[in-house]
């Protein structure tokens, strides 16, 4: 698996510098009024479409399946690889912040937490559909989020703001923090699990 995580990274790396280049200037722009990590989450969402629009344009499928190497070390270097990049996005700006004297209060860091789980769910969904639906999902998906980011997101949550978001926060700021952590941690383990599980399987029967 190694070796797969290593050509991602040397292929990928002018798209990851560019990348960690928009983190540090949303980072930078959002001081002092706003956490930038939804934009920074989003970032992430989008380099996985990137990647997989890349991979499909230029056949490395076909590349990757000529080598000895296991399809289930295949999908699961992809899921190492974009997570990890995710934590990175938020990780770049956690440091940037502390640096410039910008470190998050404790209710703060609960939004940090918050974006790596986005992004871990994000990449659990995404693989099993674009290994069962292919390159389609990619074009719909990207276009899906887009119209949802410019259209959808904003009408809910200026309706959330306006209801307080029907006392959601309330309820999750009433529960022990360790507890909803340790909850939130293990439904999140699980379901990542399980993706990985039907990634292989889908993996596994496709043709190349």
């Amino acid at each position: 698996m190694i070796p797969i995580l290593r050509k991602e990274f040397i292929v990928q790396r002018t798209l990851i510098l560019f990348y960690a280049a928009a983190t540090l200037i949303f980072a930078a722009q959002f001081i002092p009024v706003d956490e930038p990590l939804p934009i920074i989450t989003i970032l992430a969402v989008f380099f996985t479409f990137g990647t997989a629009a890349h991979e499909d344009k230029n056949n490395s499928h076909v590349l990757l399946n000529s080598l000895p190497v296991a399809r289930k070390e295949i999908v699961t270097a992809k899921y190492v690889f974009h997570i990890a990049f995710g934590i990175c996005l938020v990780g770049l700006t956690f440091i940037y912040r502390t640096i410039i004297g910008a470190l998050p209060k404790d209710a703060a860091m609960w939004q940090y937490v918050i974006a790596v789980t986005v992004i871990v769910w994000f990449v659990s969904v995404f693989f099993p559909m674009y290994f069962w639906i292919g390159p389609r999902f990619v074009q719909i998906g990207m276009i899906v989020l887009l119209i949802v980011m410019f259209t959808a997101l904003p009408m809910v949550y200026n309706l959330g703001v306006k209801h307080n978001f029907w006392g959601i926060p309330d309820f999750i700021q009433s529960l022990p923090r360790f507890l909803l952590f340790v909850f939130a941690t293990a439904v999140t383990i699980v379901f990542l699990i399980v993706s990985r599980l039907i990634s292989v399987r889908l993996y596994e029967r496709k043709q190349f």
